[in-house]
């Protein structure tokens, strides 16, 4: 599953030998309950959702009627949630998704029971098997709205077998992953690899190095100042520098500004490039062009002078709208599903890393599983501002691409986004 994928699913509905049921959250009476899924029936995560509840409704005679709704399940629920039917007792997807849709407008439930539950067959409770980080991260207002099973992160990417000395040590500072890439160049290489029609590609290079600088939240701070003081903070020239750098140095892939993706990511893969800034579906992405002699190995965006390292998590897990009918079996249903057996199925088959520390790594995302297990700060994507609107799509985006492309100062960069922040704030207050 491409997560990073956008467009509308078609609804696809699927009763795992049950009654798919897609008008209510069941009867309320604990003997079913009505489970509405971002994957659409033909996904691998869905097999194993399909197989999960099945097992769920042998062992509990608790019926699961599941929907498949593909990736707009949540804004599906939205009109159920009005009354007194809401459409669904359970639904999945990605944290901020959940943040955003359920929990800010008051329509999550409180799952702290469930992360401290045991898991079904396990002596473990839900909260013992994943890093703090994640249980952090999904709570607002000391709610827990969602439960993850999945994580999704960025790394810089590189192929071990041409890079030996990037895996026995790997940049820990952002001067230092500089110094390596001024020596690739001195060989000729154009060492970056990045599709730049992408606009969150581009830009997740600016915003890693601000929240590098600011730290988490920082970006959210500042942003959230409409009066545009908040880039006054001098760690937001500090990180625009070092965009600076990035743009001046000549380090970009030829013809990153005009390819259209993928075939700038398909260059690095055949190794006419070194370094990917890319999520971690990277490997699954590229693994066919870059054959099985691609030794592939990753390492967390450096540290900036500033110190803080936080690593950027996408969650995606269970929630419960709180209005929910059959809330109790939604909850024994998650208790269920975190039980290793289910689990381990997530990376061993559709290649994406688990929640649970315990659970089996493929091999392509080996250092990415290391980095997050034992980071000690966690962030969403953007720092967690996509919700202000089109913010991100008509001034973020274009600004990093003209730094990136090293048509702005950092001075020019930081100026005209404060400029235009504030006005887009004015048109938006």
């Amino acid at each position: 599953m491409k997560l990073h994928t956008r467009g509308a699913a078609a609804l696809a509905a699927l009763s795992m030998g049950l009654t798919a049921c897609g008008g209510d959250g069941g009867s309320g009476d604990g003997k079913q309950f009505t489970y509405w899924s971002m994957y659409k029936q033909d996904e691998v995560r869905a097999k194993i959702v399909q197989d999960a509840a099945t097992a769920f409704s042998k062992e509990t005679g608790i019926k699961v009627n599941v929907v498949f709704q593909g990736r707009e399940n949540l804004k599906k629920l939205q009109p159920t949630l009005v009354g007194g039917n809401v459409g669904a007792d359970l639904v999945d997807g990605a944290a901020f998704n959940v943040l955003n849709l359920l929990q800010v407008t008051g329509n999550a439930a409180d799952l702290s029971d469930v992360y401290a539950a045991k898991i079904t067959g396990e002596d473990k409770t839900v909260a013992e098997v994943m890093p703090d980080t994640y249980e952090r991260l999904v709570t607002d207002g000391g709610a827990k709205y969602l439960v993850p099973v999945a994580v999704h992160s960025w790394q810089i990417f590189y192929d071990a077998r041409k890079h030996p000395r990037l895996a026995q040590q790997p940049p820990q500072t952002f001067d230092e992953l500089l110094a390596v890439l001024d020596e690739l160049k001195q060989q000729g290489r154009k060492p970056l690899a990045l599709d730049g029609d992408i606009p969150g590609y581009v830009t997740k290079w600016a915003a890693t190095l601000l929240i590098r600088e600011l730290g988490p939240g920082g970006l959210t701070k500042v942003l959230q100042d409409r009066s545009g003081a908040g880039f006054d903070d001098p760690g937001v020239l500090r990180a625009a520098a070092y965009m600076e750098k990035l743009g001046k140095g000549g380090y970009w892939a030829d013809g990153w500004d005009a390819s259209k993706f993928p075939a700038i990511q398909q260059k690095w893969a055949q190794g006419k490039s070194d370094l990917l800034f890319m999520g971690t579906w990277a490997p699954s992405e590229t693994g066919e062009i870059a054959g099985k002699e691609f030794e592939y190995r990753s390492f967390p965006f450096p540290k900036t002078a500033a110190g803080h390292d936080s690593q950027e998590t996408t969650l995606f897990g269970f929630a419960i709208p709180k209005k929910a009918r059959n809330a109790e079996s939604a909850k024994k249903f998650i208790e269920f599903f975190l039980n290793k057996k289910w689990m381990d199925r997530i990376p061993a088959e559709d290649k994406v890393l688990s929640v649970r520390v315990d659970t089996s790594t493929p091999k392509e995302l080996a250092d990415t599983k290391r980095t997050l297990d034992s980071a000690t700060s966690a962030h969403f994507a953007l720092d967690g501002v996509q919700k202000m609107g089109d913010w991100e799509t008509k001034i973020f985006n274009p600004m990093s691409k003209e730094i990136m492309a090293g048509r702005l100062s950092a001075a020019d960069f930081v100026a005209q986004l404060k400029a235009k922040t504030v006005e887009w704030w004015k048109a938006n207050a």
